[in-house]
C-alpha cells in the first residue's frame, strides 16, 4: 500500500467502524481484540500513521490521528484505544538509536508494541554491554498481538541512584499473563506481562527523561512537525479520545433506543414522557464541551509544539484529564437515564460506561495531579507532575 493521505485514512477509519462496533460485544466476551479485527486494520494502512515516510509510513500528523480514533472508538472504545496506542507507540520507537530504527522498520512499516510506563514495576542491573531485566508489568495493552514489547525500570545508576529507563525487547522474551478480568475496557486484552532476567543491549535503553524530551530525536532526518511534539501529550490525547468516542456512543445509543420506545409508545410507568429531556441535553451538551476542549488542546499543541514550555504542557494534559471527567460524568448520566434496561452487559450504553471508568483512571488522567498542578499554574507555580 503507498502512503496514505489524511482524507484517505479518515475514509479508512470510517469503512473500519462497522466492523468495529459489530464485533465489540464478541471482543469483550473473549477478552482480548480479535484476530479478523487486528488484521483489517493492517489491511487499511492505518498502524503506519505515525512512522516516517522515509521509514515506508504515512507521516500523517495529530489531526488526522484524533479523527480517526473518534470515528474508531465511536464504534467500538477498546478498538479504538488499541488501535490508537498501536499507532503512537511507533511515535515512542523514533526516540531510540537509528541502529534499533532501522532493525524495526527494515521490513516492516509499523510495529505493534505495549508499553508499560510503571518504572517501578521492574529492576535492571548494568551488565557489559547492556541491562539485564527483570520484573512484571500491568496494563499491557497490545500484548496479544504485539511483536516487540517497551517497558520502563529502575536501572542501577552510575553514582548508586536508580535511574528510569525505557527497554526494547522481542515480544518472544516477555511472558503474557492472561489475567484480563476486568469490568471495562475488556475487548483491549491489555494483560500481564513478565520479564525474567533478559539481557537488553544498551541500544535498547533509553533513559525515561529522553523518550520523554520534545526535541531529542535519534535521527536528525525525522524533521517534520509531528516529530518536533512532546510525546507524553500525545499520550495524553491517544488516551482521551477514546473516552470521547464512547461518550458519543453512549449519547447515540440512548436516543436510537428512547426514539424506538417513542414510535412504540413505550413509556416507564410513573414517569412522565419529557422528564428525560433536560438530563440527556446536559449530557449532550458536556460531551460537545469535552469535545471542544480536546480540540482546543489540539490545535494549541500542533501551533506551540517546537517551543512549548514544561508549563504548556501540564496546561494541555490537565485540560485533557478534564475533557475525560466530563465525558465520565455524562456517560453516567446517560446509563442513569436509560433506566433498568441500560444495565444488559449487551447494552452500548453499558459498555460504554463500563469503558469510561476504566479508561479514565489511567495515570495520565489521576485527578488530583492533574487539577492540583492545574492550581499551581494559576497561582504562578511550577507543575510537580512529571508525566508533562
Amino acid at each position: 500500500m503507498g502512503s496514505l493521505t489524511s482524507e484517505q485514512a479518515i475514509e479508512q477509519a470510517q469503512a473500519l467502524a462497522p466492523l468495529f462496533r459489530d464485533k465489540a460485544r464478541e471482543a469483550e466476551v473473549a477478552r482480548r481484540p480479535l484476530d479478523d479485527v487486528i488484521d483489517a486494520v493492517r489491511d487499511s494502512g492505518l498502524y503506519s500513521m505515525m512512522v516516517p515516510q522515509s521509514l515506508g509510513g504515512h507521516e500523517l500528523d495529530l489531526d488526522t490521528f484524533f479523527e480517526v480514533t473518534l470515528i474508531l472508538s465511536k464504534a467500538d472504545a477498546s478498538m479504538g484505544w488499541l488501535t490508537a496506542f498501536y499507532i503512537e507507540h511507533n511515535f515512542w520507537f523514533l526516540k531510540f538509536p537509528r541502529e534499533v530504527i532501522d532493525r524495526l522498520f527494515e521490513s516492516a512499516t509499523y510495529i505493534l508494541a505495549p508499553a508499560s510506563l510503571n518504572v517501578g514495576a521492574g529492576k535492571a542491573t548494568r551488565e557489559d554491554g547492556g541491562f539485564r531485566l527483570s520484573g512484571r508489568w500491568q496494563w499491557g495493552t497490545g500484548i496479544v498481538h504485539g511483536t516487540w514489547v517497551m517497558a520502563g525500570a529502575l536501572a542501577d545508576g552510575k553514582d548508586a541512584t536508580p535511574t528510569p529507563y525505557f527497554f526494547l525487547m522481542p515480544r518472544d522474551d516477555v511472558e503474557p499473563i492472561d489475567n484480563w478480568h476486568i469490568a471495562g475496557m475488556c475487548g483491549t486484552g491489555s494483560w500481564d506481562f513478565e520479564i525474567k532476567d533478559v539481557f537488553v543491549p544498551n541500544a535498547y535503553a533509553v533513559p525515561f527523561l529522553d523518550l520523554l524530551s520534545v526535541t531529542k530525536s535519534a535521527d536528525p532526518a525525522f524533521q517534520a512537525p509531528l516529530y518536533q511534539t512532546p510525546l507524553l501529550p500525545i499520550l495524553g490525547l491517544t488516551a482521551a479520545t477514546p473516552q470521547l468516542g464512547a461518550a458519543q456512543m453512549a449519547l447515540e445509543a440512548y436516543c436510537a433506543q428512547t426514539k424506538e420506545k417513542i414510535a412504540k409508545n413505550v413509556t416507564r410507568v410513573g414517569v412522565a414522557p419529557d422528564s428525560k429531556h433536560v438530563a440527556i441535553a446536559e449530557a449532550g451538551l458536556t460531551i460537545e464541551t469535552a469535545e471542544l476542549l480536546l480540540r482546543d488542546v489540539l490545535k494549541d499543541m500542533m501551533e506551540n509544539r517546537g517551543d512549548c514550555s514544561l508549563e504548556d504542557r501540564s496546561r494541555w494534559m490537565s485540560r485533557m484529564a478534564h475533557a475525560v471527567f466530563l465525558c465520565r460524568g455524562a456517560v453516567h448520566t446517560i446509563n442513569g437515564a436509560a433506566g433498568a434496561s441500560g444495565n444488559f452487559l449487551d447494552n452500548p450504553i453499558q459498555r460504554a460506561m463500563r469503558d469510561v471508568n476504566t479508561a479514565s483512571c489511567h495515570v495520565v488522567f489521576d485527578k488530583d495531579a492533574r487539577y492540583g498542578d492545574y492550581g499551581r499554574l494559576l497561582f504562578g507555580q511550577d507543575p510537580t507532575n512529571m508525566l508533562v
